[in-house]
């Protein structure tokens, strides 16, 4: 008999999830940082190749994007396409939330590099349509998440996935295509390297979507495989601090391999210790992930520059910290205010106009303060 499986719902009444949320938190601290410091010495930071900054850089690459990735497949795990016939509704939804932002965002982004003195890059306005075509900057995330969102939810719809077992056998399928496709630039198209890159991880996130298990949440309950996943994420962390902390270049899909078992390990690390690294301001941070993903850079790079060529300071810890709460404080500025807007939050977020955020506590507090108003108001009518 075929095992199949519902995905877990989030219960009707509970506000948002404060672990996923949390998740969302450092995943993007952990992306904004990445582009802060820069991918290699011509950009961002500008900093060497053997400073603790590059170190730093390399020994997370593994995380980052995989992390984002893995996120979206555990969120698209709540509310699969299950129905053929929700397929068109299904792909202007992500159209609508990925695409048009690719565009409204991605076209800011090239004026913003093409006419901004010291962005460290030499991006013209006349190659405006390689963002659309192949995805510059950060932004062929959205293009390869677009085309992983139609793959799965295509394989969904005719019930490809429903077996958690067909779903591990996909994971184990897409990490090894992962590592053995390699798409010539030229023929990277809308960031279909993106795509094989990560699909697995997205597999990874709906998976353990679909194998959470809401009641056991307290780290002193955590199985004993668990702590073995956390052992081999860092065996994993420490071959990488190998590679990258000594002369040790490993061959090339060799090091892709790595680079896989490592994200895989340490995200589902993550997800089997999420409630143990619930934090509500992390999870606040969480709730804005999407619009610092886009506009972060509009933050980042105007505050590094003032700190490095109009303040003079050279200390990489103060631009690197002042280069990060600025890439996230204003995304965060922006949607709590114009965001607000329908039409602004629909082109530039591609998302609902914004509200307060609330979690199970925040409901609960609600509901004790409710029915502490509501016994004054019966006191007071039982003494009157």
């Amino acid at each position: 008999m075929v095992q199949q499986y519902t995905a877990a719902r989030p219960r009707k009444g509970r506000g948002r999830d404060l672990s996923i949320d949390s998740l969302r938190g450092v995943a993007i601290i952990l992306m904004v940082a990445g582009n802060v410091i820069g991918g290699h010495a011509t950009i961002g930071m500008q900093v060497a190749d053997d400073s603790g900054w590059r170190y730093f850089y390399e020994m997370l690459a593994d995380l980052r994007m995989p992390l984002f990735a893995a996120l979206s497949g555990f969120v698209y795990g709540l509310r699969p396409l299950r129905d053929p016939g929700r397929g068109r509704q299904f792909v202007w939804g992500k159209t609508r939330r990925l695409l048009v932002p690719l565009v409204t965002v991605g076209t800011v982004f090239v004026l913003f590099h093409s006419l901004a003195p010291g962005t460290n890059s030499d991006l013209q306005v006349g190659e405006a349509w390689r963002m659309y075509v192949f995805g510059l900057g950060h932004l062929w995330f959205l293009q390869a998440i677009f085309l992983i969102f139609l793959v799965v939810g295509c394989a969904d719809a005719f019930g490809w996935l429903r077996d958690r077992r067909v779903l591990l056998l996909a994971i184990g399928a897409t990490a090894l295509l992962s590592v053995v496709v390699r798409i010539p630039e030229a023929w990277d198209i809308f960031s279909v390297s993106g795509f094989f890159q990560l699909l697995p991880f997205f597999l990874l996130g709906y998976f353990c979507c679909s194998a959470s298990r809401p009641d056991d949440v307290s780290p002193d309950s955590m199985p004993t495989g668990r702590w073995t996943l956390l052992a081999v994420a860092g065996g994993l962390l420490a071959a990488r601090a190998v590679e990258v902390f000594t002369p040790v270049e490993l061959p090339s899909r060799l090091d892709m391999a790595l680079g896989v078992a490592l994200g895989v390990a340490g995200i589902s690390s993550l997800f089997a210790f999420r409630e143990a690294i619930a934090w509500r301001p992390l999870a606040w941070l969480g709730y804005f992930s999407f619009a610092i993903y886009l506009l972060h850079i509009f933050g980042a790079a105007p505050a590094r520059m003032a700190v490095m060529r109009v303040l003079g300071i050279e200390s990489d810890a103060v631009v690197f910290v002042v280069a990060l709460v600025a890439g996230l404080a204003l995304p965060i500025l922006f949607e709590v205010t114009f965001g607000r807007i329908r039409w602004i939050s629909w082109a530039f977020l591609g998302q609902k106009p914004y509200v307060r955020p609330t979690w199970p506590a925040d409901d609960e507090h609600r509901r004790r303060s409710a029915g502490s108003a509501q016994q004054r108001s019966a006191g007071r009518r039982a003494d009157a």
